[in-house]
C-alpha cells in the first residue's frame, strides 16, 4: 500500500507579499495543491528577507490562524543567509554540521551567533574517485530565526520548518523533467531585490542576491536585468564551465516588463530569456483555481512542499 501524505501549509515572507500554499508531496510524480493565496504587504515591512514592521504581518497571520492554519512550513529568502557549495566525502552528521562551521568560517566574521545545517544537493556515483556528496552549506543568525518563529507563535501558528529559498527551489527543479541536463539562470524578483540563481546541468551552483537602484519597467531597470544576467555568464565561463547557459528564466516580472526584459537579453547577451514555465508535476484540486495558478509565481513555496 502506497502512504499518502498529509497536507501541509507553507507561508512564505516577501517585501511585497505574503504567500500561502497548501498542498503535499504525495508521490515523486506529482505535487497536489489543494489552496494558495497572496496577501500583499505595505512598503518597509519586508526588507531583504528580514521583519521590519510586524503589525501587518501578524494581521494576516491572525487570519489564516482563524481559517484552520495551526502550523506551517517557512522559506526565508535573504541576503543575510550565508550558503556554499561543498564536495564531501561519506561523513557523520555531527562531523558534517562541523565541517559546514569550518566553512563558513572565513565569510561570518560579521555575524553573531550562527546556527549552520546542510542538505545533499547531489551524491556522488560509486564509482567516483570520492564517494560522497556535494552539499549545500548554510549559516543563519539566531536572531534572525527567532523573528520569524516568535511572529507566527503570537499568531497561534507553529512553525514545522524553516527552509532556505535556495533550498527550496533546487528541490522543486530536480523533479522538472523538462529541465533535466540544462544549464539555466532563475532570476526572482521582489520588490526592489533580485535573487538569481545558477544551475549547470540542472544542479545548483552559484546565486547572488542584489538591490536594484532604478524604477521598475523603465530602460534603466531592462539594462539592470541585462547586467545581472551577464555578471552570471561571465562568472560560468570564468570557472571554464563545461556547460553553456541556454536560458534566463524569470519570476515575478509584469507583462509589459516581460516583453522589453527578455526581448533585450536575446538581442544583447543571445540566450532565450521566458517565464518560468509551468509544469504537469503540479496538479491544482480546484478546476477554477488551476486557471488562476502559476508556477513562477510560487517557486519557492511549492519546493517547500517536496519532502527530502
Amino acid at each position: 500500500m502506497v502512504s499518502r501524505m498529509a497536507k501541509d501549509y507553507v507561508i512564505n515572507l516577501y517585501s511585497r507579499a505574503l504567500q500561502m500554499i497548501c498542498g503535499s508531496d504525495d508521490n515523486k510524480d506529482m505535487i497536489k495543491i489543494e489552496n494558495f493565496q497572496e496577501y500583499p504587504l505595505p512598503e518597509g515591512a519586508m526588507i531583504n528577507g528580514v521583519i521590519i514592521d510586524e503589525q501587518p504581518i501578524l494581521d494576516i497571520l491572525k487570519e489564516l490562524k482563524k481559517n484552520g492554519i495551526h502550523e506551517a512550513r517557512t522559506a526565508i529568502s535573504s541576503g543575510q543567509v550565508l550558503v556554499k557549495i561543498l564536495d564531501v566525502p561519506i561523513l557523520k552528521k555531527r562531523e558534517l554540521l562541523q565541517v559546514v562551521k569550518d566553512e563558513l568560517s572565513d565569510i561570518s566574521g560579521s555575524y553573531e551567533d550562527l546556527v549552520y545545517d546542510y542538505s545533499v544537493l547531489q551524491q556522488h556515483q560509486a564509482g567516483a574517485e570520492q564517494k560522497g556528496a556535494k552539499i549545500l552549506c548554510c549559516a543563519v543568525e539566531r536572531k534572525l530565526l527567532n523573528s520569524y518563529i516568535e511572529l507566527f507563535e503570537r499568531a497561534g501558528i507553529h512553525l514545522k520548518s524553516i527552509d532556505i529559498a535556495v533550498n527550496a527551489l533546487h528541490k522543486l527543479t530536480s523533479e522538472l523533467v523538462n529541465l533535466t541536463d540544462k544549464t539555466y539562470i532563475i532570476s526572482f524578483l521582489d520588490a526592489n531585490y533580485v535573487s538569481s540563481y545558477l544551475f549547470e546541468n540542472n544542479h545548483y551552483t552559484f546565486s547572488n542576491r542584489t538591490r536594484l537602484f532604478s524604477e521598475r519597467g523603465t530602460h534603466a531597470f531592462t539594462s539592470e536585468m541585462n547586467s545581472n544576467i551577464s555578471q552570471l555568464i561571465q562568472f560560468n565561463q570564468s570557472k571554464r564551465s563545461p556547460y553553456s547557459i541556454e536560458t534566463a528564466y524569470f519570476c515575478g516580472l509584469d507583462d509589459e516588463e516581460e516583453k522589453v526584459v527578455f526581448e533585450s537579453i536575446k538581442q544583447n547577451l543571445k540566450i532565450e530569456a521566458l517565464e518560468f514555465p509551468d509544469s504537469k508535476l503540479i496538479h491544482i484540486s480546484n478546476a477554477e483555481k488551476k486557471k488562476q495558478f502559476q508556477l513562477h509565481d510560487y517557486v519557492f513555496s511549492v519546493g517547500s512542499l517536496i519532502r527530502k
